[in-house]
């Protein structure tokens, strides 16, 4: 199951992200085809500043019995939905990337909420190919987070 992780102090230190989240090929449950699968991977407030966002691809994904069903795309954002993370390539048959960091829509980093609101992996699918028929595949995304309302209050 996706899961969110608050990384450890160490995990911290090593890397500077504060924040984890794997997605596997069993998450992927979209059947429509043409259709993309959007993840929460973490609340946001007023004052949440997200620092850097970065993909590392474990394994490829793919539909091992379909070598057409070739592109599989992520981005990480927000209402604008590839502010963190643009258009990224994730299957094996489609030229995968395995590791990209900051590549996002603006250019820009450290960008501070100024309201609720949440942080999302969006999965996008190809025309008459449907997620859920990925069969193998792992993803990691890692984001840095600093929350200023911890920080003074």
């Amino acid at each position: 199951m996706a899961t969110t992780y608050k990384l450890t102090a160490q995990e911290k230190a090593d890397s500077g992200y504060t924040h984890a989240y794997q997605l596997t090929h069993a998450d992927l449950t979209e059947t429509a085809t043409n259709t993309a699968q959007v993840f929460t991977l973490d609340n946001v407030v007023a004052g949440d500043i997200i620092v850097d966002c970065a993909h590392h691809l474990v394994t490829a994904l793919e539909d091992a019995s379909d070598g057409a069903n070739n592109d599989t795309a992520i981005t990480v954002g927000e209402t604008d939905v590839d502010r963190f993370l643009v258009s990224t390539q994730i299957n094996v048959n489609g030229t995968e990337i395995t590791t990209s960091v900051t590549a996002n829509s603006v250019d820009t980093f450290r960008f501070a909420f100024t309201a609720a609101d949440t942080l999302d992996l969006t999965v996008n699918s190809m025309t008459a190919k449907a997620l859920n028929d990925i069969d193998t595949g792992e993803l990691w995304i890692f984001w840095k987070k600093v929350s200023l309302a911890t920080l003074v209050g």
